[in-house]
């Protein structure tokens, strides 16, 4: 008798065990099509973003451009005038990759916050948390848009005087670029609520990397002995492509293309496998 209730606990056990693994791997087969059914929520969260943002201002989306417009304005004359580098049309330069950089820093500093205040929301209602990530990536995005949309109109007239030829992977490079920053936007999630240094630090680490990315200043001027360091930063080579094919009008190397690429997909897997790992935590803390 003894034997029998044994065999049965054990069956029991197995049971239970096959149920987990098949509930898992439904889970990590089924995400994007949860992701799917709640594209309402997703819509609603993106449009909520940019109205508060901007709620109670007299310019709306304007202030997108106007911000970084002024930053511009000032860097302009600061490296133009002041520590002079010397580049043709240095304006054209910097603005080919500041919005570039803009969009990464906003989204960033953003995601600090995007589990801890939407932690009501995540209690009484069920739904994929990527949604959050994900819909905060793409209002930067709207903003981002508009601000490129801007950049390309006055490159074509002002620097370039007609529309090149690269501008064909101009979706690519965004495509490139929204991947590589979602996919340092989920780990940084999680881990801005497990840890509250992460606030504090990341506007830091920001500021840092700005200095340290070709933004203002062309990879050129790094030693040559130096580079292989300074591609370890994830920034570099998106920047370097946006400046290829908006400031140069020329089209990139197929393998600067394809390490952006690769390193983007490969940031965004580990990024989403620590998020996905922590999330169910959060959830309790947040």
């Amino acid at each position: 008798m003894a034997d029998k209730r044994g065999s049965l606990k054990h069956s029991a056990q197995l049971r239970d065990s096959m149920s987990v693994t098949r509930s898992k791997r439904r889970d990590s087969n089924s995400i994007l099509m949860e992701i799917w059914l709640y594209r309402e929520l997703f819509r609603s969260l993106v449009i909520r973003d940019l109205k508060v943002k901007y709620q109670r201002s007299l310019f709306g989306l304007i202030w997108t451009v106007l911000n970084p417009l002024f930053t511009v304005t000032i860097l302009v004359t600061v490296f133009s005038y002041v520590i002079r580098i010397q580049i043709d049309h240095y304006w054209a330069f910097l603005i080919s990759g500041f919005f570039v950089w803009n969009f990464i820093s906003q989204s960033l500093n953003f995601t600090t916050t995007i589990l801890a205040n939407n932690a009501s929301l995540s209690r009484n209602v069920y739904f994929p948390r990527e949604v959050l990530i994900l819909s905060a990536a793409v209002s930067k995005l709207v903003e981002f848009l508009l601000e490129i949309t801007i950049v390309l109109i006055v490159l074509f007239i002002f620097h370039h005087g007609a529309i090149p030829a690269s501008l064909i992977l101009l979706p690519f490079l965004i495509f490139i670029q929204v991947i590589l920053v979602v996919g340092l936007m989920f780990p940084l999630a999680v881990l801005a609520v497990l840890f509250y240094d992460i606030q504090h630090a990341l506007p830091i680490l920001i500021t840092s990397l700005f200095y340290l990315s070709p933004v203002f200043y062309p990879v050129t001027m790094i030693p040559e002995v130096a580079r292989p360091f300074y591609y370890i930063n994830p920034f570099v080579t998106i920047l370097r492509l946006y400046h290829v094919v908006l400031y140069e009008g020329a089209w990139p190397s197929i393998m600067m293309l394809g390490s952006a690429f690769v390193s983007a997909v490969a940031i965004c897997l580990i990024g989403y496998w620590i998020f996905n790992r922590f999330k169910g935590v959060c959830n309790e803390i947040a």
